[in-house]
């Protein structure tokens, strides 16, 4: 599940009874997208093999687009959280995704994978 108003790096597996129990929006859209995964298994089954090698490739290209976005390209700003904690966060723009998508991340989140960001 991507979290609206988190960024991907927060995503996260879940259930779709976990889902239902916690009242989250957007239950039609895992309806609409088990609906989709359904059509496209039915549709592997009739096309031949070549159609099915390009599905496969196709699928693996947009995974891989989809890791980038847990990436961070570089850091834009940062401050210190109010004063229970002042930990320092980061305003982080992530490959692969416009400026629109930037996300305030804390230190201990990215500071281990992404210290060249934040040093750069």
């Amino acid at each position: 599940i991507k979290w609206k108003g988190w960024s991907y790096i927060h995503s996260t597996w879940e259930s779709e009874e976990s889902l239902q129990q916690q009242k989250v929006k957007g239950l039609k859209k895992l309806e609409n997208f088990k609906k989709k995964e359904d059509e496209i298994k039915q549709w592997l089954g009739k096309v031949s093999p070549e159609d099915v090698e390009y599905f496969n490739c196709q699928q693996e290209l947009a995974s891989e687009l989809n890791k980038q976005y847990q990436i961070v390209e570089r850091v834009i700003a940062h401050s210190r959280k109010p004063a229970t904690s002042n930990e320092p966060e980061y305003l982080c723009k992530w490959m692969g995704l416009p400026y629109s998508e930037c996300s305030w991340e804390d230190e201990a989140l990215i500071g281990k994978k992404f210290q060249n960001c934040i040093d750069g």
